[in-house]
């Protein structure tokens, strides 16, 4: 079932349809905020009253599905892919890569302007470094916004999708109060420790391994670095060299998403295998 659901949340995710205009984060801030102002949640739990207003939610949905779907495995695959791929996101990848690369390209000076949630128009590149920091950004963004809710959602189910949106969410939001940014920012690291490093490893896997394994070993463990550790084994994993010139950029950037898409499947296979064995 687990495999079945992650297998048609990567395909509508990655290849055909998005689901991104049904799905916004703003939900998630919104139900904390009238948490916090209706009911004496920071009065009695104080700092851990934004795990709290997470724990809620996560209740709820583990009910649900302990219960309500529990007999049903039509409603169980039904429930699963919707919440995985309300989990996913919030935007498509895919299509702000393509919608970059082909604004990119096109030299026509009658373009609308970029869209700014688009995650590639607000990297600042690097003078000498044109390239690299959004071939990390890729990486960094395809774990945050798929490959992550999939493997929490493969390991806790359900309600570890919806933990990892919820954390991703608000860790990433600039309203926050301090106090509730640093937990908000803890809890993220947790959460991403473990999915950057192995989709690290299916980026090897799907493109130069030696090179990967070598950016894993040198690296600290320590929860703060797993963005950057991602970044870097993303760039030790593409096998095209890297130019500065400018018609090998936006060839660059598919080279990149096209090795995360390598990734993706390897572990899906591997999650195959593992059904086949009956672990999951």
């Amino acid at each position: 079932m687990i495999f079945l659901i992650v297998f048609i949340c990567c395909v509508f995710e990655l290849i055909y349809v998005s689901f991104a205009p049904l799905r916004s984060g703003r939900w998630i801030q919104l139900w904390y905020r009238r948490l916090c102002d209706n009911f004496p949640v920071r009065k009695i739990f104080g700092g851990a009253s934004l795990l709290v207003s997470f724990a809620l939610p996560c209740a709820v949905l583990a009910y649900i599905f302990g219960n309500v779907f529990a007999d049903s495995v039509f409603l169980t695959l039904l429930g699963g892919t919707a919440l995985l791929l309300f989990c996913s996101g919030p935007g498509d990848i895919a299509q702000e890569i393509e919608s970059y690369t082909r604004r990119y390209l096109d030299e026509d000076g009658n373009q609308p302007p970029p869209d700014t949630n688009n995650f590639l128009n607000n990297i600042d590149a690097i003078d000498g470094d044109p390239d690299r920091p959004y071939l990390r950004a890729i990486a960094i963004e395809a774990n945050a916004r798929l490959f992550a809710p999939i493997f929490w959602f493969s390991v806790l189910g359900p309600v570890g999708a919806l933990l990892f949106r919820m954390s991703v969410t608000i860790a990433r939001s600039p309203t926050l109060d301090p106090v509730d940014g640093v937990i908000a920012k803890r809890l993220y690291d947790i959460l991403i420790w473990a999915p950057a490093r192995l989709l690290g490893i299916g980026l090897g896997l799907g493109g130069t391994l030696g090179p990967v394994v070598g950016v894993l070993s040198r690296r600290e463990v320590k929860l703060s670095q797993s963005e950057a550790l991602l970044g870097d084994a993303a760039i030790a994993a593409l096998e095209t060299t890297i130019t500065d010139e400018r018609d090998q950029h936006a060839a660059l950037i598919n080279s990149m998403f096209s090795l995360v898409k390598r990734g993706f499947v390897v572990w899906l296979a591997i999650l195959a295998l593992l059904v086949v064995a009956g672990v999951r």
